[in-house]
């Protein structure tokens, strides 16, 4: 399934009025986000959907207008990008966000999905263990939990993720895992793997992958 450009740049111009820096850098997201296989799944969801770590948003408001079944909750500590969600909310009014730290989630079971998009591998990777443990408890039964991830091979495109991270998102720790240390990592969280796949292209320089992990 494939991106669908007309969803993009719908998404693109919900952020009229922002600023030209912060509209660069959302281009520069869309560009380099694996749209493709997160519009894959995302597609057959409905109800709510939890998005920890999600940013500016704009994977969050591409999904919401490919799926008008999603409602989405983003969870993001930077106060900037929650008052760019507040001031441009009515043109994506499906999807909102909130300040917090979305290594702590502590929500009872009422999401239909949760998706961690490129934001587990600048956790702290102690808190990993736990976070997949509140993920499966904040999801419904039959609720799927979507990470999208960079993998720490091959070494060459590990090495330019770091120094993409490093220049967009500081001198933060950055703690990657593979897919199948990821898929184990919500299987002890109790959720049942149905997708850990590798979504790169050979020579693209970015490790792409995405594991779909359902709560029985």
């Amino acid at each position: 399934m494939g991106i669908d450009l007309r969803a993009v740049w719908r998404a693109y111009a919900t952020y009229s009025g922002a600023s030209p820096v912060t509209r660069g850098f959302i281009a520069a997201r869309l560009v380099v986000a694996p749209l493709g296989p997160l519009t894959e799944e995302a597609r057959p969801l409905k109800g709510r959907l939890l998005s920890l770590g999600s940013g500016v948003g704009i994977v969050e408001r591409y999904l919401a207008e490919i799926n008008p079944d999603l409602h989405i909750e983003g969870i993001d500590l930077d106060p900037q990008r929650i008052e760019l969600i507040r001031s441009t909310q009515e043109r994506s009014p499906r999807v909102t966000l909130r300040q917090g730290d979305a290594t702590k989630v502590d929500e009872p079971a009422v999401y239909d999905a949760v998706l961690v998009c490129d934001a587990l591998h600048h956790f702290d990777p102690e808190s990993h263990k736990p976070l997949a443990e509140a993920i499966a408890a904040c999801l419904k039964p039959g609720g799927v939990c979507i990470v999208k991830d960079l993998d720490v091979r091959p070494r060459w495109k590990y090495e330019w993720n770091r120094l993409h991270d490093r220049i967009v998102a500081g001198p933060d720790p950055i703690f990657c895992r593979s897919p199948e240390e990821m898929s184990e990592l919500f299987a002890g969280a109790g959720l049942i793997p149905e997708r850990v796949e590798r979504t790169d292209h050979l020579l693209t320089p970015y490790a792409h992958y995405v594991v779909r992990a359902r709560k029985p």
